[in-house]
């Protein structure tokens, strides 16, 4: 073979070529097969089949002892999540009363040497700031008033001295700009200090956090345990009193000597094409056509359990008067109704999501 026959001098792509660039570049879709997708009543959580089942509100199934240790390793993280934000809380309020501390030093500082006739230089501008050389008094001519003169005439022109009037909202603002005034000056000398950016050293390790600006985004925390198999865009909260206790019905295969789980009205096995409904607070499990046919509300008759005769029918919540803790226990009751369990595909097109895509930078030359 020629030199010039190799694939790293040939101008263009060949197929081959073409072939590994499209893999290694741009967006692959890959068709899922049945193998691919969970079985029916498969916990979200260990993936297995799952044992003594519990499911959520919306209707994902999991073993009752992996959705018991997810809600307890969850509030743990909760708890702690919790005491970080308020250590972080403490912190911040300990390092600004420190600066507000600080500034109030440096102001007493400033007034005292100001008193004392001593010249004192501001933050970063060099000027020097001090009690102003006294000059002589303009002479009084005969027969004016002094200024003291004046303001005693003033004060006794109706008989009675003014009352002098503090007011606070004043001195308080007047305090403040004060405040911060010598905290601009701490800062301004801060930052005329020079600075050894050492990535090595912990204290002077360089960063972005430059005058107070913080710079990350701090995630929202959750005040409650989430579904683990909710989406990222629409999750849904769930606890230990709101887990249903799910009822299957089964019977063993007489071909594979195996346990499965069927519907109780129409006797057929229950897998991802049957669209299996769970009917709340009782736990019993029925296929979709059986629940069209058996469970359709008439007229003005509740719609009841086809296995325990339960009422089904959510009644319109009423306002109450309940604060606190009663009110907290009435949102966690398991409101009666029915849900669709979650599946997953069964491998044909119409049977679900039959395809996975994964998206990854093109190539640019």
């Amino acid at each position: 073979m020629a030199h010039s026959k190799r694939n790293t001098s040939r101008p263009i792509f060949t197929s081959h070529e073409r072939a590994m660039a499209r893999v290694a570049w741009g967006s692959s879709t890959a068709r899922l097969g049945r193998d691919s997708f969970l079985p029916f009543a498969s916990c979200w959580l260990c993936l297995e089949p799952a044992i003594d089942p519990v499911a959520c509100t919306n209707g994902d199934i999991f073993c009752r002892e992996c959705a018991l240790s997810n809600i307890l390793a969850q509030k743990k993280e909760i708890k702690r999540a919790e005491k970080q934000r308020e250590q972080e809380e403490r912190d911040a309020q300990e390092e600004q009363a420190r600066r507000d501390a600080e500034a109030n030093e440096r102001a007493i500082k400033e007034f005292e040497l100001t008193q004392a006739g001593l010249s004192i230089k501001a933050g970063g501008s060099g000027k020097n700031i001090g009690r102003k050389p006294t000059t002589e008094a303009p002479p009084v001519r005969e027969g004016e008033a002094t200024e003291t003169e004046k303001q005693d005439n003033n004060t006794t022109e109706n008989g009675k001295k003014r009352k002098f009037s503090l007011d606070g909202d004043e001195v308080a603002r007047i305090a403040m700009a004060e405040r911060a005034k010598a905290r601009k000056a701490i800062d301004d000398e801060n930052a005329s200090k020079p600075t050894l950016p050492s990535f090595w050293s912990p204290t002077v390790t360089p960063t972005s956090n430059s005058k107070d600006t913080l710079h990350e985004v701090k995630k929202k925390t959750k005040s409650q345990p989430t579904c683990p198999s909710s989406s990222e865009d629409s999750p849904h909260y769930y606890s230990l009193h709101t887990l249903i206790t799910v009822h299957f019905s089964e019977e063993t295969d007489a071909a594979t000597k195996k346990t499965q789980r069927i519907c109780p009205a129409c006797q057929k096995a229950l897998s991802n094409s049957s669209r299996a409904t769970l009917a709340k607070p009782c736990g019993h499990v029925l296929c979709k056509s059986c629940v069209d046919q058996f469970l359709k509300p008439s007229g003005s008759e509740p719609v009841r359990c086809y296995v325990c005769e339960a009422n089904l029918t959510d009644a319109p919540s009423k306002p109450s008067k309940k604060e606190g803790k009663e009110k907290e226990k009435e949102k966690e009751k398991i409101r009666p109704g029915l849900v669709e369990l979650r599946r997953e595909g069964t491998g044909f097109t119409a049977g679900g999501s039959t395809q996975a895509k994964k998206d990854t930078v093109n190539f640019a030359a």
